[in-house]
C-alpha cells in the first residue's frame, strides 16, 4: 500500500457530491426489505443515485441469496465476509461491482436491514474511492470510516453507520476489495487484522453461532 493512498484516503473524511444526493426515501425503504430480490432492486436505485450525484461510473449491485463466506475454526465463526466490492481497471477504475450476502453465515437467517444497509454504504465508499477519489487502494483508514459515517448522515441513516474511531496506520489492507485488471485479477482477499474483527464485533455484537 503506497503511503500516498493511506494517507489520501486518511485525510478525506466527506463525500464530494456534484448535486446532492436525493437517495432518503430510498434507503430508509430498504429497511423495509428482507428477500434479496427486493434489496437488489431497491439497493440498485440507491447506488445509481449516488453514482449520478457524485459524478461516478456505475456500480452495479448483486445481492447473493446464500450464506456468508466465512471459516470456521474448532466449531466456532472465526470471521465471515459480509459482502465485497469488485473494480475492472483498464486505463482508469471502471466498471464497479458490489456483491452482498443475504443470508449470515452460520444460522443463515436474513440479514438485519441495518446490517445490510451499512454494508451497502461501505461497499459503495470503496467505489467512490477508486472512481471519485482515484486512489489505486481503498485501505480501511479512519477517513474511509468518516466517509461512510457522512454519507450515512446525508441520506438520513447515520444510525446505521459506525461511529469515528482511530485506526492504526500498519493496517491498511481492505479485505473486501478485489482489483480486476486486463492481464490479471488481484484479490485482496486475506484473513483481516485483529482490528477490523475487533470492529466488526464492536460493530455488531458477539460472534453469531
Amino acid at each position: 500500500m503506497p503511503r500516498s493512498a493511506y494517507e489520501r484516503s486518511k485525510g478525506v473524511e466527506t463525500v464530494t457530491w456534484r448535486e446532492f444526493p436525493l437517495g432518503k426515501g430510498i434507503a430508509l425503504s430498504i429497511l423495509d426489505e428482507s428477500t434479496p430480490g427486493g434489496r437488489q432492486l431497491k439497493g440498485q436505485r440507491l447506488l445509481d443515485v449516488l453514482d449520478e450525484a457524485a459524478g461516478l461510473p456505475p456500480c452495479k449491485l448483486t445481492v447473493a441469496d446464500r450464506p456468508q463466506r466465512h471459516r470456521t475454526r474448532g466449531g466456532r465463526l472465526e470471521l465471515k465476509t459480509y459482502g465485497y466490492y469488485r473494480i475492472a481497471w483498464e486505463a482508469a477504475p471502471q466498471r464497479g461491482t458490489i456483491r452482498i450476502y443475504n443470508l449470515t453465515a452460520i444460522r443463515q437467517q436474513v440479514l438485519a436491514p441495518k446490517v445490510f444497509l451499512e454494508t451497502l454504504l461501505h461497499e459503495w465508499v470503496h467505489h467512490y474511492d477508486f472512481t471519485g477519489l482515484q486512489l489505486d487502494r481503498s485501505p480501511h483508514t479512519s477517513g474511509f470510516f468518516a466517509r461512510i459515517r457522512d454519507l450515512a448522515e446525508t441520506l438520513g441513516v447515520g444510525f446505521v453507520a459506525p461511529p469515528k474511531r482511530d485506526v492504526s496506520p500498519v493496517a491498511t489492507a481492505a479485505d473486501d476489495v478485489e482489483i480486476a485488471r486486463p492481464d490479471a485479477l488481484r484479490p485482496g482477499g486475506v484473513p483481516p487484522p485483529q482490528w477490523i474483527r475487533d470492529q466488526v464485533l464492536a460493530l455488531f455484537g458477539h460472534r453469531r453461532s
